[in-house]
């Protein structure tokens, strides 16, 4: 279910709600990211310096400070452009917005769903407002985010949610590659029987014991800078059934032409851009780097120290 936090909503929702975090379960330590997901742009014609940076929307201390060539990028930036800006309070609202509803959840999932919802809310000490009057597809993000706060993750320390208070300390403009109503749309568009097929994913998840070990992984590919494990951590947990691969287009795939066309458009601009997006993003068939290359666009990965 974590993938799905490639988009930071629910964390922000569970905040908002005051669900109960537990943090400070200790986690193995590690070293800073070794090999930052950070590429340089370019396109023929312009002379506008554009740097894409994969992050994550959850975090850990030692994920800081970032490695100099990303530090060096973002202070030599003018402008921040981020998937959406978190921290604005009309981000939430739009998300709340479509994630609202009069059907009760007994009414959203079937009877034996529903049982297993209820027990885990009562084993977890859920508040009961922060799932109710809610779509099942927001419940999913809201327990997965109650789940990793157990575990120790801190999502006021996530990548993108770090360089958008650092932008606004020193002045940088910020600006949105898709915005709160496209990027909280792609989750709204799941249908019934995907929002159940989610759930039961993250049950499985929960009953197997797999999502500290899920958790673990992904972390530690991130510091790595390891994107063929990383793919196969998310392919995992998105599976291989038609409602998971249909999930995963919509949250990635999907989305990646408009961002291209967004990322393409700053080319056109005098100002340096830092480019924050989530590094699932970058992975795989049909990635943003992909659609990048149809606008023209090279993306050439940065090395240590470059």
């Amino acid at each position: 279910m974590f993938a799905r936090l490639f988009s930071s909503f629910a964390a922000r929702a569970c905040r908002a709600l005051a669900v109960p975090l537990l943090l400070g379960v200790p986690m193995p330590a590690a070293a800073q990211l070794a090999n930052p997901f950070l590429w340089e742009l370019s396109k023929p014609g312009s002379n506008t310096t554009v740097t894409l940076f994969g992050s994550l929307h959850i975090g850990k201390t030692d994920f800081y400070p970032l490695p100099e060539p990303v530090q060096k990028r973002f202070d030599a930036a003018k402008v921040l452009a981020v998937e959406a800006d978190v921290l604005l309070p009309v981000t939430q609202q739009i998300c709340d917005r479509l994630a609202r509803t009069d059907v009760p959840l007994e009414r959203q999932l079937p009877p034996e769903e529903f049982a297993a919802l209820q027990a885990y809310v009562r084993a977890s000490n859920v508040p009961p407002r922060a799932i109710d009057g809610k779509k099942l597809w927001m419940v999913n993000l809201v327990l997965t985010a109650v789940e990793l706060a157990q575990l120790g993750v801190d999502f006021n320390r996530g990548v993108d949610i770090t360089l958008l208070n650092a932008a606004r300390d020193t002045g940088k403009r910020i600006v949105e590659v898709e915005g709160a109503a496209k990027q909280c749309g792609s989750l709204a568009q799941a249908s019934d029987a995907e929002a159940i097929a989610a759930f039961n994913r993250f049950m499985a998840t929960i009953r197997e014991n797999k999502m500290e070990k899920r958790l673990a992984a992904l972390l530690d590919l991130y510091r790595a800078g390891d994107g063929p494990r990383l793919l196969e951590v998310i392919d995992d947990e998105f599976g291989a059934s038609p409602m998971g691969r249909r999930a995963r287009a919509r949250l990635f795939d999907e989305r990646h032409p408009h961002m291209a066309e967004a990322i393409a458009e700053y080319f056109t601009k005098p100002d340096a851009h830092f480019v924050v997006i989530g590094v699932g993003h970058m992975l795989g068939s049909s990635s943003l780097l992909d659609a990048l290359a149809k606008k023209g666009i090279t993306a050439k990965r940065v090395t240590e120290g470059k």
